[in-house]
């Protein structure tokens, strides 16, 4: 009886909460893309540093803030379990409105770093707010309702990077900041004042000791911890290549001026774009044939393709380049993540999601590190095609030591 009234009550909450919940995930989303992609940029304008240094800090920056989500995501997942989302949805979207509006009014690096830093440890908006609208969803309506979610952060990702490099142009950089700061404290308003957090509590204490006891028994899992190696890798090679973005189309374009920010904001938004046309054919395919199979034919195709970066004179031709590569990169999550559930249990599936989550931020540390250091002893079309070399790496890798030998 107590089953059915919960589903009864589901029925009626997931139909207020879910409409508030897509648009606060797509606000939160297209505020981090309308801004942070071009932090790049913001440093040398607005800092005064020589572009000769940029991609260094930028690499810095990029990479604190990952840091900061590395060592606090563990911790803040397990307090939800005993508190609730919809408190730490709170937290963050309160959080980072207020570094959004700190990065707007930093007066140099050491500044920005600080607020970088404060970013990722406050960070957890958006996995909160999933978790919202997964609680609040009949099995019924679970399907449909998660895609429908899922759309809030394509939408975002493409809308963002377009907003951003307009509004910068038109309103200057930091007015950019403020206004995503803005847009992520209403929809932080939104779900605070309209949804209903349906998750199931944990009782007794709350341990930070058991976290540790949790990643020992969890990584005794040896495809487990293949997965997490893999989310790494991913995520390193997709950070190595995007603070540098934006100064290598300035670069293409002969300025770094307004248009090419405008035309960063373009190539950002076409990589959104491909993840919307290529995740789900990628997805049924890993179904069809193997995800493991898939997911090293993609990441392969993906580094292949970025080789031909060292042929490339003019941003067109990168930006075409950028788009193949996304429609071919963008089966790479789904299906490590669909294997995820595979080599794992139900019992243990949340924790290993989690250390796979950590795995994915601890490459957005060493991402930008490495691209900083690299761009600063090469050319960025060189750095472009030694991601994509790393990648094919991993992709005949995970084929010769899963796929070729379990056949």
């Amino acid at each position: 009886m107590e089953s059915f009234n919960e589903e009864k009550e589901k029925n009626t909450v997931w139909k207020k909460n879910l409409p508030v919940l897509w648009i606060a995930v797509f606000l939160c989303c297209a505020s981090y893309t309308s801004c942070i992609p071009f932090l790049p940029v913001y440093i040398m304008r607005e800092m005064g540093v020589p572009q000769s240094e940029v991609n260094f800090w930028a690499g810095i920056s990029f990479a604190v803030t990952f840091l900061g989500c590395t060592v606090m995501a563990p911790y803040w997942g397990a307090l939800a379990d005993h508190v609730g989302q919809r408190k730490m949805a709170l937290r963050a979207g309160y959080g980072l409105a207020l570094t959004y509006f700190l990065t707007g009014v930093c007066q140099n690096v050491y500044q920005l770093i600080g607020v970088r830093i404060l970013c990722g440890i406050v960070a957890g908006f958006v996995p909160a707010c999933m978790s919202m609208a997964s609680s609040s969803l009949p099995e019924s309506r679970m399907g449909w309702g998660m895609g429908l979610m899922q759309t809030a952060l394509s939408s975002g990702t493409i809308m963002g990077p377009l907003m951003g490099g307009y509004m910068a142009s038109w309103f200057g950089m930091r007015m950019s900041f403020y206004l995503g700061s803005l847009a992520l404290f209403a929809g932080t308003v939104a779900v605070m004042l309209v949804v209903k957090d349906m998750t199931i509590l944990q009782k007794g204490s709350f341990s930070a000791s058991s976290l540790w006891h949790d990643l020992k028994d969890s990584l005794k899992n040896k495809e487990l911890r293949f997965i997490m190696f893999m989310f790494f890798m991913i995520q390193t090679c997709i950070m190595t290549i995007q603070p540098l973005i934006t100064m290598y189309v300035g670069q293409l374009m002969g300025a770094m001026g307004d248009e090419a920010v405008k035309m960063s904001g373009v190539i950002f938004s076409l990589a959104g774009f491909a993840g919307i046309l290529a995740a789900p054919f990628w997805g049924k395919r890993g179904q069809r044939y193997g995800y493991v199979r898939v997911f090293a034919l993609v990441t392969f195709t993906a580094g292949f393709i970025n080789l031909f970066q060292v042929f490339i004179k003019d941003v067109w031709q990168f930006a075409a380049i950028q788009f193949i590569y996304g429609l071919f990169l963008a089966g790479a999550v789904p299906n490590i993540n669909a294997n995820l559930t595979v080599v794992t249990d139900k019992a243990t599936r949340g924790k290993a999601f989690g250390l796979s989550t950590s795995a994915n931020q601890f490459g957005g540390v060493v991402g930008p590190l490495l691209g900083g250091a690299l761009g600063a002893v090469m050319t960025t079309r060189y750095v472009l095609v030694a991601t994509g070399c790393i990648l094919m790496c991993m992709g005949a890798y995970s084929y010769f030591t899963r796929e070729h030998k379990a056949a």
